[in-house]
């Protein structure tokens, strides 16, 4: 591993790690944090680039089509089914939220 890393520009996830070097700088660089290693074998330096893999939530539709899951229209379909009952203010946004939350806990 040594000598492939070391010299260049690595880009990782998370999941990945480096056990035989060290980080020496890192900084967040907005979608990703960048961070200077040292190779502990080598002593040489080498830079990576680390960004979280998002995971996006497909629904899938009667006819089997896939699209991407859209927080809003899950509120406006809420909204519509409860328009005539009486819902505290923030219910139907709560509810949504926990209805999130429970999707990405278990994909």
């Amino acid at each position: 591993m040594c000598a492939l890393l070391c010299d260049r520009i690595v880009l990782i996830t998370l999941a990945q790690s480096f056990n035989e070097s060290r980080v020496k700088d890192s900084r967040d660089i907005g979608d990703a944090i960048h961070r200077r290693r040292e190779c502990e074998q080598c002593k040489g330096r080498f830079s990576t680039y680390e960004r979280v893999e998002t995971f996006h939530l497909m629904v899938v539709k009667r006819d089997q089509r896939r699209e991407a899951f859209d927080r809003e229209k899950l509120y406006i379909g809420i909204r519509k089914a409860c328009e005539k009952r009486p819902l505290p203010v923030g219910e139907i946004e709560s509810a949504v939220e926990e209805i999130e939350q429970e999707l990405y806990r278990h994909r």
